[in-house]
């Protein structure tokens, strides 16, 4: 700054009006560096008296101000830096006086809210090289903050080297890391070593991760001391036994929020393969491999810690070793602990293993019922819950096949042994042989078992009331849907709509195909057959949707049939005019069928069920929101068995087992001429089912297979075990808010139950409860949970809680939540903020944190 443009803003100063109370004006000129020194002899001031500081006259001043003179205005001139304030004999009077500065620095320091303290005009000069740059302080400015104390203007300054438009040391740390491992290609600690401080970065991550930088340690070195000082916070210290030079005791809550704020990010794969590096180098799989899961369980920031719990548990299943309790607590813990997605369907498919050895455990005993109707009551009510066990274990067994874990393959792999052993040699052949014995004389004399609800009754019982109340009947017929994957479809749609639903059950005709199944859901008196083996009722053939129509309209009811897929392609005024007058509309849906039934694609059976669910609960929603669908029936024509290990020669019967006449021949039924034997067979009489037509039935007696060309052989209906027979019926009824058996689907509530409401750790657990049991309009619901400061800012990692619990127990539905607060200090008098959210309702509870050290660590520079 020129003289005469110095002269000129002191005058202006001392010609500014006093501030209230004041007499006189007294201005500090500080000038560090004498910049000006020679300058102040020269200025004229008017009305103001010049006093030059020399470091020995400092009483003599300090007299002349506070006493000798009390009236005239003064400039100070002060090229004296002290080291600390009691060195300044003239603090006192500097405290109710003004400064100025001249030079470049203590403008820009004005420009950017910089305080005029001496700390902080050496922190600015330290950054000459950042401040060189136009574009560099105009990123500075726009962070818009002030700055009192030389730490946050380091790390602001550090968070624009580093490419960010804002950030906390934290951020920073995450920004050098994210960028390499290669000291001299990290363009982060590239740009603060050459436009910034790189011992400020360094006494930064001191400070925060207590690393301490060497010159000739590699950045890995840096990484894994985050890394497993986060870890040190999660697992027990015997886990990290040797590994103690990577771990800060007193930094543990600060590298842990790193890394759990860095993984939560979408952009977070950097982070992951650098976990993965460090993994390599420090060989952490084979240290964890030595550790039970119990011990593993909570460790938080490797994919390798999944990777060994998993492994382990895989192996011991193998070896027929399943330890129930052990694999819920793993499930359960691990679905919100780090890096689960990417391993969730190795997870889902050890969940699931330990569901069906739960049920062995409960029903180890076989199955030993004479009753027919006992057994569909006992299978319908309980034991369709292993078909169900096994789907969804097959359904993310296939999902972990199509991006497969090469560690984690193989024992997944030598798992599905033990799940199959466990489906087809137990739970198949023990169930179909109970039910086969009792059901077999009814089938052998009647062709039905008596005393169970007929496939055949199902317009009679449910389509004909629905239709006669002046509202329309909804059947949709999803084909091979089977019996609980409707339980599952009926779970979901009470919980997603604002109607109820039953599920129910009516036995398939024999043979459980679908022509067959199909023909019994249309009204009419009579099934038959022709020569052909078509299915006919009254006489009318059924193979095609304009056929079942014309059957359907052959009733009072005026009704109309039609496919899924056209439905699905109208627009909104289409599908209300094809309803428009109509009683009976039917809808056929066949996702699961169609792919069950093709060789090529029987294995993806289970994505079809899936793909069911979702179809199905999508039609239903049209037809209550576009159609105004009161009553809606969703059944279908037959269930299937599926069994994924390879049949072997054992597991299938010749078409040599047959003496007579074979009409058709499927892999579960046979259809022949009524003198026809065939031995190991299961004969079922048809005559009265098919209008007395001359022909029998035979179905294998368990789950083998009958020798058949084209198809597939591991998906296979048209016998007579539950799988295939049992079809299921959900009558589903809309309910609009005004009637009195409405109830609002609600989420499952989740209330803390921990009474203290003050912490005195950075790692600290609280209890929760979920209010009500996961079921009927209770559905499950995810909380974010975390810690934040008066004004809002999250003062802690977040955790999620998942409220899916169905026990009726309390004691049942309670979780227990480690929380760890950010190293930082804490007002004891503040007020601080529990925060419970489901991304729709917030609920706070108000806190108060007393923690006597919690930021002990300086900055120097």
């Amino acid at each position: 700054m020129s003289n005469e443009r110095v002269q000129f803003n002191l005058m202006e100063r001392f010609a500014a009006p006093l501030p209230e109370f004041y007499c006189r004006r007294i201005i500090f000129w500080k000038d560090e560096d004498r910049e000006f020194e020679k300058d102040v002899d020269e200025l004229n001031l008017k009305g103001v008296k010049i006093i030059k500081l020399t470091g020995t006259n400092n009483f003599a001043v300090k007299k002349l101000l506070l006493h000798d003179d009390l009236e005239s205005d003064y400039l100070v001139y002060c090229p004296i830096t002290y080291t600390s304030d009691e060195d300044n004999w003239l603090q006192d009077i500097e405290y109710y006086s003004e400064t100025f500065r001249a030079d470049f620095i203590s403008m820009q320091m004005d420009e950017l809210n910089i305080a005029p303290s001496a700390a902080m005009r050496k922190t600015v000069k330290l950054y000459a090289k950042f401040f060189d740059s136009k574009e560099r302080i105009q990123k500075l400015r726009r962070i818009g903050r002030d700055y009192q104390t030389p730490l946050q203007l380091h790390i602001d300054i550090m968070a624009v080297l580093a490419g960010l438009s804002e950030g906390s040391a934290q951020d920073v740390i995450i920004a050098v890391l994210a960028a390499g491992l290669d000291k001299e290609t990290n363009s982060v600690l590239q740009n603060i070593r050459k436009f910034g401080s790189i011992e400020a970065f360094w006494q930064l991550a001191r400070k925060y991760t207590g690393y301490i930088e060497e010159d000739d340690k590699p950045l890995g070195y840096f990484a894994a001391h985050v890394l497993l000082t986060a870890l040190s916070q999660t697992v027990n210290a015997s886990v990290l036994k040797g590994l103690e030079r990577f771990v800060s005791e007193t930094n543990k809550a600060y590298c842990y929020s790193i890394v759990h704020e860095w993984r939560s990010r979408e952009d977070n794969e950097d982070l992951y393969e650098l976990c993965r590096t460090v993994e390599n180098e420090l060989q952490l799989p084979t240290r964890f491999d030595k550790f039970e899961p119990e011990t593993l369980i909570t460790g938080d920031i490797f994919p390798c810690i999944n990777e060994s719990i998993l492994k382990q548990l895989f192996a011991e299943i193998s070896d027929h070793v399943v330890k129930v309790d052990l694999i819920r607590k793993v499930c359960e813990n691990r679905r919100t602990a780090g890096w689960y997605k990417r391993f969730s369907n190795y997870f889902n498919c050890l969940f699931f293993i330990g569901k069906m050895q739960t049920f062995y455990q409960e029903h180890g005993g076989g199955f030993h019922i004479v009753e027919p109707k006992k057994i569909w009551k006992l299978y319908t009510s309980d034991l369709y819950r292993m078909d169900a066990y096994y789907r969804h274990f097959h359904y993310a067994f296939g999902n972990s096949l199509k991006n497969a874990n090469d560690i984690l393959e193989d024992g997944l792999k030598h798992s599905t042994e033990f799940v199959e052993a466990l489906y087809q040699n137990w739970f198949l052949r023990e169930l179909t042989a109970c039910w086969t014995n009792a059901a077999a004389e009814d089938l052998a004399t009647l062709g039905y078992i008596s005393e169970i609800e007929k496939q055949r009754d199902f317009y009679k019982r449910y389509v004909a009331p629905s239709s006669s109340k002046n509202t329309r009947a909804f059947v949709i017929i999803s084909d091979a849907l089977r019996y609980e994957v409707a339980s599952e479809l009926s779970e979901r749609i009470v919980r997603n709509t604002k109607g109820t639903a039953e599920l129910e059950s009516m036995q398939a005709v024999f043979p459980s195909i679908t022509k067959f199944g199909m023909a019994a859901l249309l009204p009419g008196k009579s099934i038959s057959v022709n020569d052909s083996m078509d299915v006919l009722v009254d006489g009318n053939p059924t193979r095609s949707t304009v056929e079942r129509n014309a059957i359907l309209n052959s009733t009072p009811k005026a009704s109309v049939a039609i496919q899924y897929n056209d439905l699905l392609n109208m627009k909104k005024d289409e599908r209300r005019e094809l309803v428009a007058g109509k009683d009976v509309i039917y809808i056929y849906h066949n996702s699961i069928d169609a792919i069950g039934d093709k060789a090529p694609t029987e294995s993806k059976v289970f994505d079809a069920c899936e793909t069911a669910i979702q179809e199905l609960s999508g039609v239903l929603r049209i037809i209550v929101n576009e159609l105004s669908g009161t009553n809606i029936f969703i059944t279908a024509d037959h269930g299937f068995l599926y069994t994924y290990k390879p049949l072997s020669e054992s597991d299938k019967i010749d078409r040599k087992t047959f003496y007579g006449d074979v009409y058709e021949l499927g892999r579960r039924y046979a259809l022949t001429a009524p003198d026809t034997t065939a031995d190991f067979l299961l004969p079922v009489n048809l005559e009265r089912e098919l209008d007395g037509t001359p022909i029998k039935g035979y179905a294998p007696q368990d789950t083998i297979r009958m020798k058949v060309q084209g198809g597939g052989e591991n998906y296979v209906h048209g016998g007579i075990s539950l799988q295939e027979l049992v079809v299921p019926v959900i009558a589903f009824k809309n309910l609009r808010t005004s009637n009195k058996n409405y109830v609002e689907v609600k989420n499952a509530e989740l209330k803390l139950l921990s009474e203290s409401r003050k912490i005195s750790n950075l790692i600290f657990s609280l209890e929760f409860h979920q209010r009500q049991p996961v079921g009927d309009k209770i559905q499950p619901c995810t909380y974010s949970i975390y810690m934040t400061d008066d004004e809002g800012v999250v003062i802690s990692d977040r955790q999620t809680v998942i409220a899916d619990k169905t026990s009726d127990n309390a004691a049942d539905r309670v979780f227990r939540v480690r929380f760890n607060l950010k190293a930082g200090t804490y007002d004891k008098k503040k007020v601080y903020r529990l925060v419970i959210t489901n991304e729709i309702d917030v609920e706070e509870i108000e806190f108060h944190i007393d923690i006597a050290f919690a930021d002990d660590f300086g900055f120097d520079l």
